[in-house]
């Protein structure tokens, strides 16, 4: 038998494999690019769209799966691990906003890998967010969101196994852990910084009353 014959099966595969990838890779794109716009809606209190944008990325994430079950290789790769930690990323943020709580992997079918990692990258748009309500003067509202950012940490610190079981997942709570510190400085400077004008407008009225009265005639 010739060499090109007995190559002939792997290079079907390969090549079946590369169909595969090049179906996959679009759905990728539109699911991330879908998250992003989805985190952004939520900051921007436009949760409608944020949603019907994530139901998109959860869609183009199933699709993608699909056709990766077309390949024994592709189907045990990490393709889809940027979508899942997108879509876990955006799934969560939305909830958390607006109901307080957390979305578990199953209702979006991700992985619990890349839920995890996932779930990581929350921090970061909680601590955004947090500023926004700081901003905004919403020091109560900051404190509720500095406090989920403290219980995902919390949480994922526990997952203490190497880099081999969980890529990337120690290097994201690094990251998270200061996010968590930094906010928490930010917060806790707004709220006394809100309780110091508060005091000061309430001194305020009665001196300014005290002195209407004696400018008086």
């Amino acid at each position: 038998m010739q060499l090109s014959e007995v190559l002939q099966p792997i290079r079907a595969e390969l090549e079946s494999d590369e169909q595969v990838r090049e179906a996959v890779l679009p759905l990728v794109r539109q699911a991330v690019r879908a998250c992003g716009r989805s985190i952004k809606n939520a900051h921007r209190r436009d949760f409608e769209s944020a949603l019907a944008l994530l139901e998109e990325a959860y869609q183009a994430t199933s699709r993608a799966q699909a056709e990766m079950e077309r390949s024994d290789f592709l189907s045990r790769s990490r393709l889809l691990n940027t979508a899942y930690q997108e879509l876990t990323e955006a799934a969560n943020l939305i909830s958390l906003l607006l109901e307080g709580v957390l979305v578990p992997p199953s209702k979006y079918n991700v992985p619990s890998r890349a839920y995890l990692t996932g779930l990581a990258d929350v921090v970061g748009e909680l601590r955004r967010a947090a500023l926004d309500a700081v901003r905004r003067e919403a020091t109560e509202e900051a404190e509720r969101l500095l406090s989920y950012m403290e219980q995902i940490l919390d949480e994922l610190v526990t997952f203490d196994y190497p880099n081999s079981l969980l890529p990337d997942l120690r290097r994201k709570c690094d990251v998270a852990r200061l996010l968590v510190e930094r906010t928490r400085g930010d917060v806790t400077n707004a709220v006394l910084s809100m309780r110091l004008m508060s005091r000061l407008r309430a001194t305020k009225g009665p001196v300014d009353s005290g002195l209407r009265r004696t400018d008086g005639p």
